[in-house]
């Protein structure tokens, strides 16, 4: 995703000139860019102040961040769970529900990645796509 050139306090300057009573074209004008965006910003920044603007980009990173630890322990525990179960030298036959148990498996997986929110009958279509 492409960063913008505006900081946060840029844009709520802009959004601070608007509710002033400036009119919005004029704005968009002198600064270069589109009413899509500002409207955008609006909708994004409209209610907040420069120290709620600064701590609400705080927390998103951290959260990023976070889900990142979230998926690395994932990964561990994915892999630890694979290496005591499956022994290179033993195969065993597939049971007869393995087509079941693989989706419901990878249903699973999907909801781990997309913090949950993957279900219904067409999760597995939304995540393999």
């Amino acid at each position: 995703m492409r960063r913008s050139q505006f900081t946060d306090s840029e844009i709520l300057q802009l959004l601070g000139e608007a509710s002033a009573g400036v009119p919005v074209v004029e704005i968009c004008r002198t600064s270069g860019v589109t009413r899509r965006t500002f409207y955008r910003w609006r909708r994004r920044l409209g209610g907040l102040d420069i120290p709620a603007a600064r701590q609400m980009k705080e927390l998103a990173t951290e959260n990023l961040r976070l889900r990142g630890l979230v998926n690395n322990l994932f990964e561990r525990l994915r892999a630890t769970e694979n290496s005591t179960t499956t022994s290179p030298t033993a195969r065993t036959p597939q049971p007869p529900n393995f087509k079941q148990r693989e989706q419901a498996r990878a249903t699973r997986i999907a909801a781990e990645k997309c913090g949950g929110a993957v279900t219904g009958r067409f999760a597995s279509l939304r995540v393999n796509a």
